[in-house]
């Protein structure tokens, strides 16, 4: 038996040790794409692209002089990046890496088809060597302004704390298993070493030589395991040539490595102290006392476990509600949002804001009057919140606009019941006046009309829109425009809020707009009975720069012709800001994935926890029998029944587990179905248990009994 428990320790901490190197891997493999000097960049000049070539090969040269890559990456989706490098040979063991230990697609390209998807004004130094950044500043300072801005990891220089922070990944099952484990197999290995001990003790010894005797095994064992994992995956490393991530990752393991050893100590000092406790006073007493403390894990974990339960079987409603309502966005597959790199340059410098809002509109102009882009903006329809499966109502959902107003009259006003979308909007979804006509129709394009839709149950509220709008309109068209007109020294826009007019065109009740946003609308991401507001271009270009990124949509066949097509006008009017896109699909699969990474967790966490209440059982069951012993084994030779012997003991179990579930339903403050059933199957597994390890034990233990008397 005390093989086999060694054994255990062995594959448990080898186990262990695979799952962190493939985590720390990478997490090493991350920080080496991700830990470069971001450099933002503005060119002084709007030449078109001689310039950029020739900023290019100036680039390629200060990369091979300085022997530093360069590289501008484009993220597609959450998990597909192009990598666009100076030196792609660095890439090169990364991309043999599998994606279940580096879970994502990545493309690597030479530097100089950049300009196939658009060169953006963000590029990735891979160097932090303060000289070579100021000399990359003093090469490139008549070309452009250069800003540095911190990369993810800069905050953060070390691995092991880096590791820990990553709240992506779920260590504490993984971690909580072994360590449960580990004080399971300590249990039954001093369990079946009393004899050992005691021997010893009448030979002299002192408590601290028993221990080393006793735990040598399990240390031998524990670094043993450790020290071949280790050399092993040191040698897949340097197999793959990850020279510059063999150091950090054998580092990591190492810290790794250290503290788990140093808590496993605590933890087998600990039980020796509690053992030597037990072993030299009142059998039973110790026992008895041993099992109930063992009793306060399990009410916490059978706490947590019926809590977890009722989390999965939410959030799988939850899920399911999100997948019916997938198939509205079959039809997103093709689409993009168009959003800006950042960029410091901008910031406090409202004439050169100013300046880029022009060309934003400008490729917005040109891409809408092809019928490539369309608008929708239903920000005041966004749900901060946790969502309610049973909110049905559009009225009853906990949108955003609820915060943004103060009386019921602003429910009616541009920060109430409202959406902004274009014209190219309402050619994908016809929206029907109350004559049935489309309306298009009558949309009225003079510069000073505003035309909003309503649906005609708020015609009682139309004197408290027309004002509200013709407000927002003033501020939107006229003081917006002066602010930045201001900011270059041009001459203000001379209009009063009298001279801008309001086109209310009244719509059907009860029709649907989808929004192309995970986070707005219900729980399909639909908005019914709205307000909208028609973008005509007659606003301050400010508010369409505002939209790109989440509510400006792109068709296009993929990304790379979504790209290549933005690319080839932004080229035209020099705004390499906006050569970025995200899937608009990923946005909504990425919302599921994490749903279906929540529910994951929650089960391989109620799976351990059920687990850890499982062998918990075991030990209080074991425990039990050992205390009363004598008691147990005359009552079955006398021929009474399981029950009859273990009544107390099953009452006291059942009676645990209900007052557990009365706690549950104090701090939860409510009661369910999957509460009750997990209560009674927990009832019903101590019972299994209980008669099992009773089945076991009573053999031997009659045995025993009846070799001692006779």
């Amino acid at each position: 038996m005390e093989k086999k428990l060694v054994i255990i320790v062995a594959i448990l901490t080898a186990l262990l040790n695979v799952f962190f190197f493939l985590q720390i891997s990478n997490s090493e493999i991350d920080k080496l794409l991700s830990d470069k000097t971001t450099v933002s960049f503005r060119f002084h000049t709007d030449k078109q692209g001689g310039l950029k070539k020739e900023f290019l090969n100036k680039i390629r040269v200060f990369s091979e002089e300085n022997k530093v890559e360069i590289a501008q990456y484009s993220f597609l989706t959450s998990d597909k990046i192009d990598i666009y490098s100076t030196m792609e040979d660095k890439y090169k063991e990364i991309l043999f890496i599998p994606n279940f230990v580096f879970n994502r697609n990545i493309k690597v390209h030479n530097f100089e088809k950049i300009f196939d998807i658009g060169f953006k004004n963000i590029l990735y130094v891979d160097t932090n060597d303060m000289d070579i950044i100021k000399k990359f500043s003093e090469t490139f300072k008549n070309d452009c302004d250069i800003y540095y801005l911190k990369t993810p990891f800069e905050n953060n220089k070390n691995s092991f704390g880096r590791l820990f922070m990553d709240k992506e990944l779920n260590f504490i099952p993984i971690i909580s298993f072994y360590l449960f484990s580990f004080v399971l197999i300590i249990f039954f290995y001093y369990s079946i070493n009393k004899k050992r001990y005691f021997i010893y003790k009448l030979w002299g010894y002192r408590d601290s030589q028993i221990y080393y005797i006793l735990n040598k095994p399990l240390y031998m064992s524990l670094f043993f395991t450790m020290v071949l994992s280790n050399l092993v995956m040191s040698g897949i490393i340097y197999k793959f040539v990850f020279s510059d991530l063999l150091f950090e990752v054998f580092l990591t393991m190492l810290k790794l490595d250290i503290a788990i050893v140093l808590f496993i100590s605590i933890l087998l000092i600990s039980f020796f102290r509690l053992f030597c406790f037990v072993t030299n006073s009142n059998r039973k007493k110790g026992l008895t006392k041993m099992m109930m403390i063992f009793y306060v894990p399990r009410i916490i974990l059978f706490f947590v476990a019926i809590i977890s339960f009722e989390q999965f079987f939410y959030q799988n409603a939850e899920l399911k509600e999100k997948m019916d309502g997938l198939t509205l966005w079959n039809n997103t597959k093709n689409l993009y949002n168009l959003y800006e790199t950042y960029s410091p340059y901008y910031v406090d410098n409202l004439a050169a804001e100013d300046i880029l809002n022009d060309k934003f509109f400008r490729v917005y102009k040109e891409l809408s009057d092809s019928n490539k882009v369309f608008i929708i903006q239903a920000t005041n329809f966004e749900r901060p919140g946790i969502n309610d499966l049973s909110i049905k109502s559009q009225e009853d959902f906990d949108y955003s606009y609820r915060i943004n107003v103060e009386s019921q009259e602003d429910l009616y006003s541009p920060h109430g019941k409202n959406i902004v979308v274009d014209k190219n909007y309402l050619k994908k979804h016809i929206i029907k006046s109350l004559d049935g006509k489309n309306v298009l129709t009558k949309i009225d394009n003079n510069d000073i009309v505003l035309n909003i839709l309503v649906p005609s149950k708020f015609k009682q509220y139309e004197d408290i829109i027309e004002n509200s709008f013709k407000e927002w309109f003033y501020f939107q068209k006229v003081e917006v425009t002066n602010k930045y007109k201001e900011s270059r020294g041009q001459n203000k826009i001379e209009k009063s809020i009298n001279d801008l007019k309001i086109n209310i065109i009244y719509i059907r009740n009860g029709q649907d707009f989808f929004t192309y946003n995970p986070n707005s609308g219900d729980n399909c991401n639909i908005i019914r009975d709205t307000i909208i507001t028609v973008y005509t271009e007659n606003v301050d270009n400010s508010f369409l720069a505002a939209c790109f990124g989440s509510y400006i949509f792109i068709e296009s066949s993929d990304e790379y012709s979504a790209l290549k097509e933005v690319s080839a006008i932004t080229q035209k009017y020099n705004v390499i800001e906006l050569n970025s896109i995200s899937s608009v699909y990923d946005k909504k699969g990425e919302e599921i994935r994490t749903l279906e990474s929540r529910m994951n967790n929650l089960i391989l966490n109620t799976i351990i926890i059920f687990c850890f209440l499982a062998i918990l059982m075991v030990v209080i069951v074991y425990t039990y029998y050992e205390a009363f012993l004598s008691e147990i084994i005359i009552k079955s030779l006398h021929g009474y029944s399981f029950f009859q012997i273990y009544k107390r003991f099953l009452f006291m179990n059942f009676i645990i587990n209900i007052v557990t579930l009365f706690l549950v339903v104090i701090v939860y403050e409510k009661v369910s179905l999957y509460m009750i059933v997990i209560t009674a199957l927990m009832s019903f597994i101590d019972y299994v248990i209980e008669k099992t390890i009773n089945k076991c034990l009573l053999i031997k233990g009659e045995i025993q009994f009846i070799k001692k008397k006779g």
